[in-house]
């Protein structure tokens, strides 16, 4: 039941499109009227301007890392799985964001929101990637090129990440037990 209802209330969290509410408060016009046509933070950047932009982006990642939190807290009290939760609560999240209820079901891509996930769940890959993407854009003045490419840099990062730090742990293993035997 905790797996139902935690879907349930991730979905309708995702579901609020802050980019269509703040363009409308900002700038009194629906995003998805203008531009592209999709509700997201790059078209919000695009009609609306960079405060308003920003005040998108961040809360669309706050939603994600509300939805994680959530999962977090329903896995301290009730008898599930706190893994599945977590995977429940960020892909309720991400498919809200997508296709909002509230909204017509056109929302935005989630990238915002993944990213939002993805920092709470592994903060230093989420900076990478979040690193990467803003360098990227910078460089080629492209906004849509930077999430492209990171989805190929979460999964080397944490690649990179998981094989440093375990020869770190074999390199300070070695030079622990070394010590020991001989005195050092």
């Amino acid at each position: 039941m905790a797996y139902l209802i935690l879907a349930i209330l991730a979905y309708l969290i995702g579901s609020v499109n802050f980019s269509v509410l703040i363009s409308k408060k900002m700038a009194g016009f629906d995003v998805r009227e203008k531009g592209s046509g999709n509700g997201g933070t790059t078209n919000v950047l695009r009609t609306v301007g960079k405060k308003a932009a920003i005040l998108t982006l961040l809360a669309d990642i706050a939603k994600g890392i509300l939805a994680i939190m959530i999962a977090y807290l329903v896995g301290k009290f009730a008898k599930a799985n706190p893994a599945i939760l977590v995977q429940i609560a960020a892909i309720g999240v991400v498919v809200g964001h997508t296709f909002p209820v509230f909204f017509g079901f056109r929302g935005g891509k989630g990238i915002a929101t993944s990213l939002g996930i993805l920092l709470l769940l592994n903060w230093e890959i989420g900076l990478v990637c979040l690193i990467f993407a803003v360098s990227l854009m910078v460089i080629t003045r492209m906004v849509s090129l930077r999430f492209d490419f990171s989805g190929s840099i979460i999964s080397n990062s944490y690649t990179f990440y998981e094989r440093a730090l375990f020869s770190f742990w074999k390199l300070f293993d070695f030079w622990y037990s070394y010590g020991r035997i001989y005195s050092i």
